[in-house]
């Protein structure tokens, strides 16, 4: 099944990343379960791109399209987005971490504009549903 998967900060008009397409395999789940599936696929595709694999078929020249440098430009670095360290990530750490910051409060899950706001919540996901998190970022110093 195909959702949409969006990504915004608090304080911010624009969303991070425009709603992208993402595959689960069932649809019934918890938000619990959602996280996991979520967190396995991304960590196994940075892993992927760890090890050198930018796309899932291999090529024998990478290059960067002048729109991927237009893109990177405002940045300062322009770079083919690899990880020279070749470090994989742990999934379960990375699930936990996931976990941790739910529970923390450090973002919001929206499904169609109603928030989940428990890990042991059921949910039922249809075809094309939209998914947003949204980032509370916290903010340090003094107001004078």
């Amino acid at each position: 099944m195909q959702i949409y998967i969006q990504v915004k900060q608090l304080g911010k008009r624009k969303a991070s990343i425009e709603a992208q397409k993402f595959i689960i395999e069932d649809s019934l789940f918890t938000v619990h379960d959602l996280l996991y599936d979520i967190v396995t696929k991304q960590v196994d595709k940075f892993n992927h791109r760890a090890i050198g694999n930018i796309d899932d078929e291999p090529t024998l020249l990478n290059y960067l399209s002048l729109t991927q440098i237009e893109n990177q430009s405002p940045s300062g670095k322009i770079s083919f987005n690899l990880d020279y360290r070749q470090q994989k990530q742990d999934i379960q750490s990375a699930f936990d971490n996931v976990i941790m910051a739910f529970n923390d409060g450090l973002f919001r899950i929206f499904l169609n504009d109603n928030e989940l706001s428990s890990l042991e919540e059921k949910i039922k996901l249809q075809e094309n549903d939209k998914l947003t998190f949204i980032r509370l970022t916290m903010l340090s110093g003094r107001i004078w």
